[in-house]
């Protein structure tokens, strides 16, 4: 009862009281973060400035998510969580998130959806931390990760299977998968450099998250009309497919470009000196004389 008259002032997002609890953790820490940088100075993280900046996140906020994350992570170091675990404990997460997502919770869904990629994050960098990395847990690591995503947008397309919306998320998951592929199928033919386009798999676990996460609230106060239910995730969904596999579309021309480019190259590279003929015995002993 008591907590009942605790939560009345949210009114109808009483249920979404604990999606909303977490929202605001992550609003407030965002805030001490920004004091923190402007007082002390931005908690640089070494992982972050070292790789290349995100087109759509930036640096500040992935510093401030390692930021807020580096508690969790070193309590995973002292605890002697093996990476392989901390991947499968998120391959776990990936489907509590799609059966959610089948049933309608998307708020629990979305959350869940983010906590996948927090322990993606902790994985790799625990691996890091206590000299675990290998190209077997590489290898583990990216094949969890297109389970992880293919059963996220599994429970999407059930929710929305009787609906139109259903194509959208279809589309979603093949630009998500393709992206991915086409990255690790260039860097098996030897290029490397095809790291290119927006929407890669961090982008895509924050924006497909974060929707899904708050979505419900828009749904509770205004309501979704003639559109599917869920409008904003409908919304991110089409930009998440368009943006994908327009992603995945350029990294297959710029690998077929870079591929002809060395198929060019071989034939110089493979070309041999004319071999002078050899004369006869004698032709070349008068040559001496």
């Amino acid at each position: 009862m008591t907590a009942h008259l605790t939560l009345s002032f949210l009114g109808p997002l009483q249920p979404l009281a604990p999606a909303l609890v977490v929202s605001g953790y992550f609003i407030v820490m965002l805030g001490v973060f920004a004091l923190k940088s402007r007082l002390v100075g931005l908690p640089v993280d070494a992982d972050v400035a070292r790789r290349s900046a995100s087109k759509l996140l930036g640096r500040y906020l992935r510093h401030y998510l390692m930021w807020l994350l580096r508690p969790y992570e070193r309590a995973l170091i002292r605890l002697r969580i093996s990476p392989n675990a901390i991947t499968m404990t998120s391959l776990v997460t990936a489907g509590l998130a799609g059966w959610a997502l089948a049933t309608g919770r998307f708020a629990l869904g979305g959350w869940l959806f983010l906590f996948t990629g927090i322990l993606d994050i902790f994985d790799g960098r625990v691996a890091r931390a206590t000299g675990q990395v290998s190209a077997g847990g590489a290898f583990f690591d990216s094949v969890m990760d297109r389970y992880s995503e293919l059963l996220v947008f599994g429970g999407l397309a059930y929710f929305y299977r009787s609906s139109w919306a259903m194509l959208i998320v279809l589309a979603a998951a093949v630009g998500s998968v393709m992206v991915s592929y086409t990255r690790a199928r260039a860097e098996g033919l030897g290029i490397h450099d095809v790291n290119i386009g927006t929407m890669q798999r961090p982008e895509r676990l924050v924006y497909l998250g974060v929707t899904t996460a708050l979505a419900p609230i828009l749904e509770t106060l205004v309501g979704h009309g003639s559109w599917p239910m869920f409008v904003p995730v409908v919304v991110a969904l089409a930009l998440l497919a368009l943006s994908a596999n327009v992603t995945a579309v350029r990294r297959i021309i710029f690998t077929i470009a870079r591929l002809e480019q060395v198929q060019q190259k071989k034939p110089a590279l493979g070309m041999v000196a004319p071999v002078a003929p050899v004369l006869p015995f004698r032709a070349a002993s008068g040559a001496r004389n």
